[in-house]
């Protein structure tokens, strides 16, 4: 992918017209259109600034290849979010690199028995889906309390999930991804 179209993909990835941008970078529009057809290329300032102005850094901008580390978080590289209960295991899959996301994905593990997780909150409006890879599970939502088990999905455009708890004799996995993740 050329420095054009990644720097068009990331502009567009923090809601930026070409305008706003320019303005922030201090250079002119025409300029940034040009970048994004690759027709210019930018002093190493210019691209720095460029660089601080979507809250990246450069190696995304002009690297040929993202360190792995940017792409696939390993299992034992994941960070575990703090639950009140030891029978819960909520992870964050953190992936390195600074970049605006649009989604946050989390692995969920709840132990067998009537486990429950009261999930994080996370700010402003978000959609929010829920796969259950192994197990079954109820989720709350507001009132409403939805049974979801292996291969299940569920998808919540309106309110949030606020907990979800372990109903099955197994311990239940899943996946949850907020979008975007307001943190």
């Amino acid at each position: 992918m050329s420095l054009g179209d990644r720097l068009k993909q990331i502009r567009v990835n923090n809601n930026l017209s070409v305008r706003q941008l320019a303005q922030q970078v201090g250079v002119t529009a025409s300029f940034i259109y040009q970048l994004e057809q690759n027709k210019v290329s930018p002093s190493f300032s210019t691209l720095k600034s460029i660089a601080a102005a979507l809250d990246t850094n450069m190696s995304l901008l002009i690297e040929d290849e993202l360190p792995e580390e940017w792409v696939i978080v390993r299992k034992e590289n994941r960070k575990s979010i703090a639950c009140e209960s030891d029978d819960v295991k909520l992870e964050m899959l953190a992936f390195l690199g600074t970049r605006n996301k649009k989604m946050q994905p989390l692995v969920f593990n709840l132990e067998a028995g009537e486990t429950k997780v009261d999930l994080p909150s996370f700010p402003g409006t978000h959609e929010d889906f829920i796969y259950i890879l192994r197990g079954k599970v109820e989720v709350s939502v507001n009132n409403k309390k939805y049974v979801l088990e292996k291969d299940d999905a569920a998808y919540f455009i309106f309110d949030d999930p606020s907990s979800i708890t372990n109903i099955g004799d197994e311990r239940a996995t899943g996946l949850w991804v907020v979008s975007p993740p307001g943190i």
